[in-house]
């Protein structure tokens, strides 16, 4: 990934996972547009509450979950909450509203200031219910003056179903199996969190970006320290992209993810 400043994938949604990024904007100010939706938990059900934030940026990644790194990484961890964007590049405007149709609704966003950020969300009700896996289409008017128009139709996440595992023997490597996606427009991320020098609190992260084919494993160089620790969790995410150039040399990406644990709907 070679991006002089990295996109969070979320943009202060529920989930930060990062995944490849296909490029720099370029260095001067041009359109940076996002839609999110990410997969929350209601009942036997899921819904929804995509958020649409727009920005004049510069020298930033487009995150891409096309080429996955297919490897892992050992990092630290921390819970602290990822940085809104608005907060280094000044938001622009997309329009009065952006309409999303999905599992056979259709909803709108409207622009909404959360401090220095323009996030553009639901107004009632706070989410809505949809399979993931379906198609959602985006109409986004744009301005004149702000972020250009643009309609799309892209795949969301589909459901994930991790197979139970057991922490590997010392020396052994971690064999994983998932439910594979359905293309190959797709990543399955994996955090595997624990409490290193036998501390409670989680900071370390095995860190891994698989192709979503259904099947990876870590090796012990990775795994083996988070087998042995007292304080330890993981999880795992599917995220789907779709990037588009937009007018005035601008760029849009939909990013959809379905996390586990997954998180309640409001």
């Amino acid at each position: 990934m070679t991006s002089r400043r990295s996109v969070p994938l979320l943009l202060a949604a529920a989930a930060t996972i990062a995944v490849a990024c296909s490029g720099l904007t370029d260095l001067h100010s041009v359109p940076f547009g996002f839609v999110t939706l990410v997969a929350q938990r209601a009942g036997a059900g899921f819904t929804a509450s995509p958020i649409g934030t727009f920005y004049d940026a510069g020298g930033l990644g487009v995150p891409s979950a096309v080429s996955p790194w297919d490897s892992c990484r050992l990092q630290s961890y921390s819970p602290a909450a990822a940085v809104r964007l608005g907060d280094i590049y000044a938001s622009i405007s997309a329009g009065a509203s952006i309409v999303v149709r999905v599992s056979g609704r259709t909803d709108s966003l409207y622009p909404v200031a959360l401090g220095s950020e323009t996030q553009y969300k639901l107004r009632a009700p706070l989410a809505v219910p949809y399979r993931p896996g379906d198609s959602v289409s985006v109409a986004i008017p744009g301005t004149s003056s702000g972020y250009p128009a643009i309609s799309f139709t892209a795949k969301t996440a589909e459901a994930v179903v991790v197979t139970d595992f057991a922490p590997p023997a010392s020396g052994s490597r971690l064999d994983l199996k998932w439910n594979a996606g359905q293309d190959l427009n797709g990543t399955m991320s994996f955090s595997f969190r624990y409490g290193a020098l036998d501390t409670d609190t989680l900071n370390t992260q095995v860190y891994c970006q698989f192709k979503d084919d259904g099947a990876d494993s870590i090796p012990a160089k990775f795994i083996s320290s988070w087998a042995a620790a007292r304080t330890r969790t993981w999880t795992a995410s599917r995220v789907r992209t779709f990037v588009a150039p937009v007018a005035k040399g601008g760029y849009f990406d939909f990013i959809s993810t379905f996390d586990l644990p997954t998180p309640v709907s409001p």
